[in-house]
């Protein structure tokens, strides 16, 4: 028993010998710590503190909800609102209408066009079939392709399938405002030009086409600018005049080639893109024949598509600085984008071009597709079923 407790008391001594050191050291270290710390600056003091604000704003996002977080990165802003309800209530405007308010509504406008000084070598069925109803057609199109554009847009920066989903539906709602002013002043402006285009000499086909070239490279450029930065969510604080010295030249030669041609070409088959001895050639030719004019694959879609794709690789590069740099995104900020897309070399530049090109292709896929329907607005045919053939 004696030998037991003489054991213990040593080992409780060795144990306080043990926890005396460990505190000397401590002490030891603490020194140059509380010196160091002295010595440390503000800045130095922020980078030390940065991975743990790191955390915080991890452990913050994390705690944020799903449908929180969806709205955030699927753009649901006001935009977005703001054209879900001018789109709704233009809706509920048509198809609450009765036939004789949608004629009499149309019959209005003809006379409104009278009354401004509209010659009358544009007749009324002129002016209905060729401005009112094809630019009708033409804003109804390009809602029902733009989703496709927006989905490819933020797919190909980088974005989930689920974002990029909710974003070609918010990208598309947001342009409606901008397009229905787009194109209703098409309707309201161009007969005035092809009329004036006539007094000088020029055939009327000549004068539509002047007329709606000088519209479009005029003031309107500048609307298709606002509704392609909109549309991708680039907000108006974002944008800035040098984006604009780059964007504009790039967005006329991408019109020329994009909405010019789906504007005219509303409800009509273009040039095929075969030989007409396809028709009755092999089988292998006569089925390839078919299944190019069954989807609607023609010179249009290839000017479209094709055209379009290095002009909107410009425009791509312009709108992805603007995102992500806002405001103080430069000229050469959007240079380095363009030549070196997300990864800031040669070769990734080239792998966004060619994303940009299929981009357009299956874009201008869809809007040549709709744009090669008929669309069925029936109080147009009731009109002109009282005017006069030309």
């Amino acid at each position: 028993a004696g030998l037991r407790a003489s054991a213990a008391s040593l080992s409780s001594v060795g144990w306080m010998l043990r926890a005396c050191r460990q505190l000397r050291t401590s002490l030891r270290d603490a020194a140059p710590l509380a010196q160091a710390r002295a010595a440390c600056t503000g800045s130095s003091r922020q980078q030390l503190l940065r991975p743990a604000a790191r955390k915080l704003s991890t452990s913050a996002a994390e705690s944020e909800s799903s449908l929180a977080w969806l709205v955030r990165e699927g753009q649901v802003d006001s935009g977005f609102w703001q054209g879900s309800a001018l789109f709704g209530g233009t809706l509920l405007t048509v198809y609450l209408a009765t036939d004789a308010q949608r004629v009499a509504a149309i019959d209005s406008l003809m006379q409104g066009y009278r009354w401004a000084g509209l010659s009358d070598q544009m007749t009324d069925r002129k002016v209905i079939e060729d401005y009112v109803r094809k630019n009708a057609a033409a804003a109804v199109n390009v809602i029902y392709a733009s989703p496709t554009f927006y989905f490819l847009f933020a797919k190909m920066h980088g974005q989930s399938w689920l974002v990029s989903s909710v974003r070609a539906m918010t990208g598309t709602m947001r342009i409606i405002p901008f397009m229905g002013f787009f194109y209703s002043s098409f309707a309201l402006i161009c007969p005035f030009v092809t009329d004036a285009m006539m007094r000088r000499g020029q055939s009327y086909a000549e004068a539509q086409s002047t007329a709606g070239t000088a519209v479009m490279l005029s003031g309107f450029v500048f609307v298709e600018a606002v509704v392609e930065l909109r549309g991708c969510g680039v907000t108006f604080a974002q944008m800035n005049p040098a984006a604009f010295l780059l964007f504009i030249p790039a967005l006329i030669g991408r019109l020329a080639t994009g909405v010019l041609t789906q504007q005219q070409k509303v409800g009509v088959e273009s040039d095929s893109v075969y030989p007409e001895e396809w028709k009755t050639g092999p089988t292998w030719q006569q089925h390839t024949a078919m299944t190019l004019d069954r989807l609607h694959i023609d010179k249009d879609f290839v000017t479209t598509a094709m055209g379009t794709a290095v002009f909107q690789h410009v425009l791509n590069g312009v709108t992805w600085t603007l995102l992500t740099k806002g405001r103080t995104a430069g000229l050469a900020d959007m240079a380095k984008f363009i030549l070196g897309g997300m990864g800031g070399t040669v070769s990734s530049g080239a792998a966004q071009f060619g994303k940009t090109l299929l981009l357009r292709s299956l874009f201008g896929f869809s809007w040549n597709w709709f744009s090669s329907q008929q669309v069925d607005m029936p109080a147009f045919d009731t009109v002109l079923k009282g005017k006069p053939a030309d």
